[in-house]
């Protein structure tokens, strides 16, 4: 339709709808429908592609942490030997599963047991002396009571009662240790677990603290992961975790963080985060390698928007919302940001408002666009 068409028809509108205009000039009314037409023709409307919008809806926001380490008892025991001697019993194998109070390993306990006779005996010597010397100072206060013994004799006889109560306690420590290393030369399981490692075998003469073995209980599980120094301020005692146990990749295995090393790793940047399992697996073994995720952070109906949406000017940060195919400047404000700051969790839209994700400079409120499909 020509230009002269148009203004024909617009004027024969404005007749018939309303031909009772009183004073009112038609060819004012012609005016401005010709200046709403060519300024409907200079400013159309601005195309926007479904990509470049977003409909908002409450989502739910995680954080998650990737680490690695691997997987160690939870219980384990080195046991050493706590005085020296020669093993005579040693029948156990790496791998034997033992029970709390079996006895692993025994020492020979014939010096041992001549050790703790000679040292009772020595008790009993004094006690018969202190006996002695006790009844000897209650003859000799008689004494002094009659004023027949004089005080240096008095003093004497308490000093010597002194001495011989001194070294009766003496051996009575002596006789105790005897009998504990009695006890000691029997080396008993503190709990039910499995010999990982045997370092002494019958017949073999160990010193004091030297190892013995060491013992394992291998349910549950729990693994050490590996975390640097960067990150793990944000790791706290009860976030969970989903790992991977290398030999179960098809499985992910709940835990929990239960400890937290106070200090990194000698010769590293990472700090060790301890993850007891949450489910006992006889597959598991200690120092399978495991790799995963320790979930930070959450936020559940959470409002977000791509980061590349904000935009700012003098008067602060804002949106563009679509309303009546109109931009119109939204404000808002920002809780947080996730993803490696690729998602603003933030308060002032709602659910179902539609917003401009696209980075347009073009873009900018109270411009009117239109949606248009891609392609």
């Amino acid at each position: 339709m020509t230009t002269a068409a148009l203004f024909g028809c617009a004027y024969v509108a404005i007749v018939t709808i309303d031909p009772a205009c009183g004073t009112s000039d038609p060819n004012d009314r012609l005016k401005k429908v010709v200046a709403s037409a060519e300024a409907a023709s200079a400013n159309p409307p601005l195309e926007l592609f479904p990509m470049e919008i977003t409909k908002v809806e409450p989502v739910a926001l995680s954080e998650r942490l990737r680490v690695s380490g691997e997987i160690r008892p939870f219980n384990q025991a080195t046991l050493r030997a706590r005085s020296g001697g020669r093993i005579a019993q040693s029948d156990i194998r790496e791998g034997q599963a033992v029970n709390a109070g079996d006895v692993l390993v025994r020492f020979e306990v014939e010096d041992l047991h001549s050790v703790l006779k000679q040292k009772v005996a020595d008790r009993q010597g004094a006690m018969a002396g202190l006996l002695l010397a006790m009844q000897s100072l209650a003859r000799i206060e008689q004494l002094a009571g009659k004023n027949v013994a004089s005080q240096e004799q008095l003093q004497e006889a308490r000093s010597e009662v002194g001495v011989a109560k001194a070294r009766l306690d003496s051996l009575s420590a002596q006789v105790e240790i005897a009998r504990s290393a009695m006890r000691d030369a029997e080396v008993l399981a503190p709990f039910d677990g499995t010999v990982s490692k045997l370092s002494v075998g019958r017949g073999a003469r160990v010193g004091a603290d030297a190892e013995l073995l060491t013992l394992v209980d291998a349910s549950p599980m729990e693994a050490k992961l590996l975390v640097s120094t960067r990150d793990v301020s944000r790791v706290v005692i009860g976030q969970k975790a989903e790992l991977r146990i290398d030999g179960f990749e098809q499985q992910t295995i709940q835990g929990t963080v239960a400890r937290i090393s106070p200090t990194a790793e000698e010769n590293s940047r990472s700090v060790a985060v301890y993850v007891r399992l949450a489910r006992e697996d006889p597959g598991l073994r200690g120092g399978m390698f495991v790799t995963g995720a320790i979930l930070v952070r959450q936020a559940e109906d959470a409002i977000a928007v791509p980061i590349a949406s904000l935009r700012q000017d003098g008067d602060g940060v804002y949106v563009l919302k679509l309303f009546d195919d109109v931009l119109v400047r939204q404000p808002f404000t920002i809780i947080s940001s996730w993803h490696d700051d690729e998602t603003a969790q933030i308060l002032g839209l709602v659910r179902g408002d539609v917003i401009v994700t696209a980075p347009l400079r073009e873009l900018h409120p109270s411009l009117a666009v239109r949606m248009t499909e891609a392609g």
